[in-house]
């Protein structure tokens, strides 16, 4: 399958960050301890959306990352192409 040059990714993919997190590195993320998250979340005031897997609580990243306040951008592939390059000292002629 090839790609077009014109389509884009989330920020998150680019560095190949998990789809979703356990309750405790969300917890670590957000500055809580982990007794503080699991009691938050059983109130239902957890700071970003959770969902339960089984007897688990998982976060998905886009929800951490909304609740840290980071802003999961969309990257065109032309922009991490032209990032490589100039990392990589390569100048455009």
């Amino acid at each position: 399958m090839t790609r077009r040059r014109d389509e884009s990714v989330p920020f998150s993919e680019i560095f190949g960050l998990p789809a979703e997190v356990d309750l405790r590195t969300a917890a670590k993320a957000l500055n809580l301890g982990l007794a503080t998250a699991y009691r938050r979340a059983k109130r239902g005031d957890f700071p970003c959306a959770l969902r339960k897997v089984g007897r688990r609580y998982v976060v998905r990243l886009p929800d951490l990352m909304r609740g840290l306040g980071i802003q999961d951008v969309r990257v065109l592939y032309d922009d991490i192409d032209a990032g490589a390059r100039f990392a990589s000292g390569q100048t455009e002629t």
